[in-house]
C-alpha cells in the first residue's frame, strides 16, 4: 500500500514516545498479552508466517531477523519470500544465496557480490539504510542455505496497472497475472476506505480503481508465490517478510492463500507501530463491519514497536493533495 509519507519524500522526526504497549504481544482473539515464548511455540507449528512491516522501521526489520535466527536454532530452515522482490527476481536471490563466490573470471569478492545482486535486484538508487534491512536477511539464507524467493509481481508490471489499469495491458503482459479468482465486495469497498484515509481523506474514484486493480493483482501474485513454496518443502514453514497491509484482517494474501489451499495454516503477525497519539489497546484490536461483513482485528498477533515517524504528512501536504483530488473525479 502507498504510503504517503514515504511517497513524497517526508524524513522522520526524532522524537520518541513513550508507551506502555512497546514490546509487547498480544493475542487479537482474547486481546490477552502474550510471552515471546509462547508465540513462538506457536509460530513454530504454522506452515505460512507473515511478518507485517513498516517498511522504514529498523525495529520491525530487527524482530523479523531474530524470529527468523530463532527459527534455524530451533531446527529449521524457513523458506523466506519477500514482496519487495518480485518472483522474476528468485534466480538472483538463489544464485547469491547458493553461490560460492566464484565467477567465470575467477573468485568474486563478497563486497562485489553484493554489489552484482544490489544492481541486477533493481537496488542500485535506493538507500543504503533499506538495502541493509533486507540484505541481511538474505545474508542470513546464505550463511544457512536457506531457500529465498520474491513474491511479488514485477515493478514494470506493477506499474503499468497502477497507470492504466489491466485493461491497457498487452496480451504478454496480462499473461504475467496470475489471478485467484477471489473476489469480496466488502472488502474492496473496505479497502476504498483505507486508500482515502492513506491519501489524507481525498479520493479519486479512478485512480482509486486503478489502487485496487494493482493491489488484488500483486496479492495474487504473492498468495501463488507461497502455496507453491510451501507445497515444495510442506515440512519448513515459510516465513513472508511484506508489508502489514498485505494481510490486514486475514485478507489480501492471507485470504487468497487460504482460497488456494485452505490445509495450510497460517499466522498473521502485525508489527505494529504505536499510534501518533497515546491510544488503549482496545482501538488497536477493534473489528470492522461493512455491508453486514465483519472484519476482524487487523492481526492475529499485534507486537507494539516505536514509530518510525512521529511527522503526519497530511499536515504539510493537505493542500497539494486538495489540488490532486481535483484532477480524477
Amino acid at each position: 500500500m502507498i504510503v504517503l509519507g514515504t511517497l513524497l519524500g517526508c524524513a522522520p522526526m526524532k522524537i520518541k514516545r513513550d508507551d506502555p504497549l512497546i514490546g509487547k504481544i498480544f493475542a487479537s482473539e482474547d486481546q490477552r498479552e502474550i510471552s515471546y515464548k509462547d508465540w513462538f511455540a506457536k509460530a513454530i507449528l504454522a506452515d505460512v508466517i507473515y511478518l507485517g512491516e513498516n517498511h522504514e522501521n529498523a525495529d520491525h526489520h530487527q524482530i523479523q531477523f531474530d524470529i527468523i535466527s530463532d527459527l534455524i536454532k530451533a531446527g529449521k530452515k524457513p523458506q523466506l519470500g519477500f514482496e519487495f522482490f518480485s518472483v522474476d527476481q528468485t534466480s538472483y536471490l538463489m544464485a547469491y544465496a547458493n553461490g560460492k563466490g566464484k565467477g567465470v573470471h575467477g573468485s568474486v569478492s563478497p563486497k562485489s557480490r553484493e554489489k552484482i545482486l544490489r544492481v541486477n535486484l533493481g537496488w542500485q538508487n535506493r538507500s543504503d539504510r533499506n538495502w541493509q534491512f533486507y540484505f541481511r536477511l538474505i545474508k542470513l539464507a546464505k550463511t544457512h542455505q536457506l531457500t529465498i524467493f520474491g513474491a511479488d509481481l514485477p515493478a514494470g508490471t506493477v506499474s503499468r496497472i497502477s497507470r492504466g489499469g489491466i485493461d491497457a495491458l498487452t496480451p504478454v503482459e496480462k499473461a504475467l497475472l496470475q489471478p485467484t479468482g477471489f473476489n469480496n465486495p466488502a472488502y474492496k469497498k473496505l479497502m476504498f476506505e483505507k486508500f482515502k484515509a492513506n491519501h489524507c481523506g481525498y479520493a479519486r474514484t479512478a485512480h482509486q480503481n486503478r489502487m485496487y486493480q494493482t493491489w488484488v493483482a500483486r496479492n495474487d501474485t504473492m498468495a501463488r508465490s507461497i502455496v507453491a513454496m510451501s507445497a515444495s518443502r510442506p515440512e519448513e514453514p515459510v516465513v513472508v517478510i511484506l508489508g502489514g497491509g498485505h494481510a490486514e484482517y486475514n485478507m489480501a494474501v492471507f485470504e487468497r492463500v487460504r482460497v488456494l489451499s485452505p490445509e495450510i495454516r497460517q499466522m498473521n503477525l502485525g508489527l505494529q507501530e504505536i499510534y501518533l497519539e497515546p491510544a488503549p489497546l482496545e482501538s488497536y484490536l477493534e473489528t470492522t463491519e461493512i455491508d453486514g461483513v465483519r472484519f476482524e482485528p487487523a492481526h492475529q498477533f499485534f507486537w507494539f514497536t516505536q514509530r518510525f515517524s512521529y511527522e503526519d504528512p497530511c499536515k504539510r501536504f493537505r493542500k497539494a493533495l486538495k489540488k490532486m483530488s481535483k484532477c480524477d473525479k
